[in-house]
């Protein structure tokens, strides 16, 4: 989001980062703090005393030198000494590197006699002639248990080196050690293999540092153009990199955190590995293994971290007096006190391992020189956790002060609401609710047409609207020989959309629905597209909704790279392959036009019968009949207009010549279907009968003779009374009364039974339509007022109309280039709106039911649309009468694109999200309208405002 900031993977606070536990580990240092300073000193955590924003950048800095002295302090106990630093050649990289092996080589097996608990014990007597008489004797057994018992030599090597450049063979040896230990097994398998090999660069933290007093030199920048909070900077993201303690990473090779890992993955492993695997036969006490037993927790030493973000409120103990006055962290010199106390406190914790560990010549793998290693190892990964997290407190002090100011944590929703506001305080033409109204001049709306999102409030989107191309119309394709001339208004609009981070603090993801609502007894046709060409809807789907009908159509936004990313990624490209990518931008970028189209379909009815307007207002039958008979049976309009010799009839006259067209069409459709019915009865009875014969003579067959009944002779034919008469007239008037039910069951017989018998063309049932309809004199040219401006909209709509050609395919170009051009070009990017492939619809089937729920599958949504296309062409007799009563709504849209959510776009990245769409509000704004940006602003002050932070786009002309 931010113009200079080149940190974007590090994009949100450490994640491991607890705030409450951390604050608690620094109040209970503050105990020794306090002990370490004098006795009057109070240092308290930073977010406890009243300091400026340069103290932050102040703490940051005495944070990272306390980090890299205490870090040089560990490194001096692995034996990187002084005179070691002072020969080091700082012009190469300078690495330290940790190589350890332990492998297992066979010595022998040896067969072991383990005794068990079974014993056997046998009695002898044997007589004797003395005064005691015979004696026993006893003899007792003892089973035993031969096991094999495999001998290894447990090899164990480790060392830390340092070296410069590329000279590994010249590495110098800061500390190691080799031992060698009998592991006993049961199993022939060698029971240890463990290698590990890993390197950290010591260049950033020995350059931090000055050789011969190594006294620490580091200091964030302010004035760097990439500095952009006291944690974001290029200072610290160094420093921070070096570490290699970023969560969201992973494990990050050749860092340090990887290196100290290493360390102690290594030495746990291999102590794991010792006793899970060291099974002798016959168990005994060994010192050995008893030690490397006893569970050490490095915890239990109690070195001292002085990594700790404190401040203090008047620092006494500053020497200069600028610095008491301007400064709330502590002292250089306090600081030297408290990292000699860590010092001081990891070499006590030393001299105790090596009085209670065993030492470096006992056999252990474990000696002493492995657990100073160890607890070397874990002091510097507590420092660097320390570290890591004092900047995490930073950013979310910050974030605590800021909620403090504003009295809650902000989302994406609450900058929807303070643009929407300021918007209409900033702009001459202020965005409106995407909601327009479906209604002619002076009428009550037929519908609702509106774009929402699809949160629990579903709140409509604001939009940038003129009023384009009065005096030009649309071609709407609905087949290659049959294009629709749309004739309405036409309306553009400018959506900007922002989008923070990748989902809402919610889990929401980015969606959004387009809405329409009928109401009772009212209709209109949904026409979904883009724009292709200057004067071309090309449509995608189309759908009749009417009757209470409401249809959610969920959209899909498409962002497509801005115009930076793209000359970004394919200016290495050949000259043949630009080509290509240019000229599908450029398709992608016209096409991201979206188009909706409303056809009002009564008063389109009146101009296609020749009827005067808003005759058929209080006709809802004839409305719907007329719709019936377009839709399901495609009736030629002409067998139903007016066909007056004059046009001086009352009005009323005219709807009734109409309606008796109507009437004609439909008894003749009646009573086609009344013949289908008929005849399906009758090839049905027939088709029983014949069965039924074909089964008796069957049965004739097998027996030669009739069934006798108590004497009589069964006749094996049917009774006649059920099929034999099944053509008297009488009967038959009567089987029609039985099987033709009236109203839509009676129509979805009709269609049951028509689907069973042979199929009648269309052509002919047309015929029979035109034939029983009433003569034709020529139609009269009933004239049709044009259709008033649409009253449903907003007046500052209707007062921003412009007769001048407008190219909608072109708009986006233009928006990509103004946008490249003013700075943006890195997070506004232009979208393309698409529709999902499932709907729903709500949907009441009559006056009496509740409304229910349907989806629409792509299936459905094809049906829908050759509905609503086979209505068009009706309406329109085939593209050769204009739609008078239809309205465009084109739809351009923008995304305004932050990386992280609002508070970390405030906090991480120094941004103001406001200013940020204040600029792209006005971009867009001036390319819907057609003025230059400064004179869509209302206020002079605001202007003037403005103008420091846009001046390109703000200058006088």
């Amino acid at each position: 989001s931010h113009p200079n900031h080149p940190h974007k993977k590090i994009t949100t606070m450490s994640n491991d980062y607890n705030k409450m536990a951390f604050e608690k580990k620094v109040k209970d240092a503050l105990q020794a703090v306090e002990r370490v300073l004098e006795v009057e000193r109070k240092p308290r955590l930073a977010a406890e005393v009243d300091h400026s924003y340069g103290d932050k950048y102040a703490l940051a800095n005495t944070v990272t030198n306390t980090a890299i002295i205490t870090l040089m302090n560990c490194l001096d106990k692995l034996g990187l000494n002084a005179d070691i630093l002072t020969a080091i050649d700082k012009t190469n990289a300078t690495t330290l590197r940790f190589e350890a092996s332990a492998q297992c080589k066979f010595i022998k097996d040896v067969v072991v006699d383990v005794p068990v608990d079974t014993t056997h014990v046998e009695g002898e007597v044997s007589k004797s002639t003395g005064i005691f008489g015979n004696t026993t004797k006893t003899k007792v057994f003892k089973a035993v248990k031969h096991v094999k018992e495999y001998h290894y030599d447990l090899e164990t090597n480790w060392s830390i080196s340092i070296y410069s450049g590329t000279s590994i063979k010249e590495k110098k040896i800061l500390k190691s050690r080799a031992s060698n230990m009998i592991l006993i097994t049961q199993v022939q398998k060698p029971p240890v293999k463990i290698t590990e090999l890993e390197e950290v660069s010591l260049t950033w933290l020995l350059g931090q540092i000055t050789t011969e007093t190594l006294a620490t030199q580091f200091q964030i920048d302010v004035e760097d153009s990439k500095t952009i909070t006291p944690r974001r900077n290029e200072a610290i993201e160094k420093a921070l990199e070096f570490a290699g303690i970023d969560s969201t990473a992973g494990v990050q090779h050749g860092k340090l955190h990887a290196f100290l890992t290493c360390i102690d993955t290594f030495f746990e492993s291999l102590r794991s590995a010792i006793l899970s695997n060291h099974n002798p036969a016959v168990p005994s006490p060994d010192p050995v293994f008893t030690a490397m037993r006893q569970n050490f927790d490095f915890y239990d030493y109690s070195i001292f971290n002085p990594i700790l973000p404190l401040m203090e409120d008047d620092n006494q103990s500053a020497t200069a007096v600028e610095e008491r006055d301007s400064c709330k962290v502590l002292s250089k010199e306090d600081m030297t006190k408290l990292t000699n106390e860590h010092a001081r406190s990891l070499e006590e914790a030393l001299e105790n391992i090596a009085k209670s560990a065993p030492s470096d010549q006992s056999p252990n793998a474990f000696a002493c020189s492995e657990r100073m290693l160890m607890l070397l190892s874990f002091d510097m990964l507590e420092l660097m956790s320390n570290y890591s997290k004092s900047f995490s407190y930073i950013e979310s002090m910050m974030e605590s002060q800021l909620i403090s100011a504003i009295g809650k944590r902000l989302e994406s929703d609450d900058i929807d609401k303070f643009t929407t506001f300021h918007n209409a305080r900033l702009l001459q033409k202020a965005p409106n609710q995407f909601s327009h109204a479906i209604r002619q001049p002076e009428h009550y709306p037929v519908g609702l047409v509106s774009i929402e999102d699809n949160t629990g409030d579903r709140k409509c989107i604001q939009t940038h609207s003129r009023i384009v191309n009065v005096s030009s119309t649309v071609k709407l394709p609905l087949a290659a020989a049959t294009i629709l001339e749309l004739a309405g208004d036409q309306v553009l609009h400018g959506w900007m959309n922002q989008r923070f981070g990748t989902k809402t603090a919610s889990g929401r993801k980015y969606f959004f629905e387009l809405t329409a609502r009928a109401r009772q007894f009212s209709s209109f046709i949904l026409v979904i597209g883009t724009m292709n060409g200057p004067s071309t809807l090309e449509p995608k789907d189309s759908i009749i909704i009417q009757n209470k009908d409401e249809v959610l159509i969920p959209l899909l936004l498409e962002e497509l790279p801005t115009a930076k990313e793209f000359k970004d990624a394919i200016k290495s490209l050949s000259p043949e392959q630009q080509r290509f990518a240019k000229a599908y931008r450029s398709m992608q970028l016209e096409s991201s036009v979206f188009g909706i189209c409303v056809v009002q379909i009564k008063p389109q009815l009146e101009a296609l019968l020749s009827l005067p307007p808003n005759s058929l207002d209080k006709e809802m039958k004839l409305t719907q009949d007329l719709m019936e008979l377009f839709v399901e049976y495609q009736v030629p309009s002409d067998l139903l207009s007016y066909n007056g010799a004059t046009d001086d009839v009352a009005v009323e006259d005219k709807v009734s010549n109409v309606r008796e067209h109507v009437k004609s069409v439909m008894e003749v459709i009646e009573g086609e279907k009344e013949k289908h019915l008929k005849n399906a009865a009758l090839n049905t009875a027939m088709s029983i009968e014949k069965h039924i014969q074909q089964d008796l003579a069957h049965s004739e067959q097998r027996s030669g003779l009739h069934d006798v009944v108590n004497g009589a002779l069964i006749d094996p034919r049917p009774p006649t009374m059920f099929y034999k008469s099944a053509t008297a007239p009488a009967r038959r008037s009567g089987a029609a009364k039985l099987r033709a039910p009236s109203g839509g069951a009676q129509k979805e017989r009709f269609r049951s039974v028509q689907s069973s018998a042979a199929p009648v063309p269309r052509m002919a049932k047309m015929s029979a339509v035109a034939a029983a309809s009433p003569g034709r004199g020529t139609v009269s040219q009933v004239s049709q007022p044009a259709p008033q401006s649409y009253h449903g909209r907003t007046e500052h709509v209707l007062a921003d109309r412009s007769s001048t050609g407008v190219d909608f395919t072109l708009i986006p170009k233009t928006l990509d280039v103004a946008i490249e051009n003013n700075g943006e070009g890195s997070a506004l990017r232009s979208t393309i709106i698409k529709t999902r492939d499932t709907w729903t619809r709500h949907r009441q089937e009559n006056l009496l039911t509740a409304s229910k729920d349907e989806v629409l599958t792509t299936e459905d949504l094809k049906k829908e649309k050759h509905k609503a296309f086979d209505l068009l062409d009706a309406l329109s007799r085939s593209g050769s009468l204009p739609i008078q009563y239809s309205e465009l709504h084109v739809i351009v849209a923008l995304t305004h694109c932050f990386d992280k959510s609002v508070m970390e776009t405030v906090i991480c990245d120094n941004v103001n999200p406001i200013e940020k769409l204040e600029l792209s509000t006005l971009l867009l704004a001036s390319a819907i309208h057609g003025v230059p940006a400064r004179e869509m602003i209302k206020d002079d002050g605001e202007l003037l405002r403005l103008k420091g932070s846009f001046p390109l786009l703000l200058k006088d002309e």
